[in-house]
């Protein structure tokens, strides 16, 4: 003989009542299985064949400034498989400590091709060897800085001998492009550009794309100064 056993909305309602919770676990988990598995397999271009772009500038919007750079993307490096922009930390009060360390480990770990920086932060990885000297992309007009100030984005090298002494490794060299003057920075991706520099790293493993991608964000973030910053 067999037992039926009609299941009645009450009887879900209790089940789901205590139960519900497991549901919603097991959904979570497959959601995360899913996108890990996606991480892991999706296509991501080499490095010699993308450009990273590493901004401080936490008010901007990621997604409206990866629009701004795609034209020049288009435009500058056709041959590029993907341009992307990641928005760092910027410095201040509080925030100093974690935008230091975002830094830190992003710069440990090789990340990045262009950064945008402080000039206090720029200043302190560039003496270092973080960046690429561009005094020859400058003077060959590889990179066209006309009517730009260059004075901040000057370094001169340092080490720390034996005895814990700062010293200088040579002669200043051109390792960044300030943007006080490139307004459409602000005036476009609500990113202030007032003591900033561009620069390029070292370690990027796509560098002569990287410099000829600068070149051309520089000429496209010209433009007049905006009424804000009058």
């Amino acid at each position: 003989m067999k037992l039926k056993t009609r299941l009645t909305w009450p009887d879900l309602r209790n089940h789901l009542q205590y139960q519900g919770w497991l549901y919603l676990l097991l959904i979570g988990l497959s959601f995360a299985l899913v996108n890990l598995v996606y991480a892991q397999t999706a296509y991501r271009p080499p490095q010699d064949a993308r450009i990273d772009i590493y901004i401080q500038g936490s008010g901007a919007n990621t997604d409206t400034v990866n629009e701004f750079l795609k034209p020049i993307w288009d435009e500058a490096v056709p041959q590029t498989e993907l341009v992307n922009a990641v928005l760092l930390l910027s410095g201040g009060g509080e925030n100093d400590y974690y935008a230091n360390m975002q830094l830190v480990t992003y710069m440990a770990a090789a990340e990045g091709d262009i950064y945008m920086l402080s000039t206090a932060d720029f200043k302190r990885f560039a003496s270092q060897g973080s960046f690429v000297p561009l005094d020859e992309q400058i003077a060959e007009g590889v990179i066209n800085a006309e009517g730009l100030d260059l004075a901040a984005g000057r370094v001169t090298p340092v080490d720390i001998n034996e005895k814990g002494e700062v010293v200088s490794l040579g002669e200043s060299r051109q390792y960044g492009i300030p943007t006080k003057t490139l307004y459409k920075f602000a005036s476009d991706l609500m990113i202030d550009n007032r003591d900033m520099v561009l620069a390029v790293a070292v370690n990027s493993g796509n560098e002569e794309d990287s410099i000829t991608f600068l070149d051309a964000l520089i000429q496209a973030t010209r433009g007049d100064i905006p009424d804000f910053f009058k």
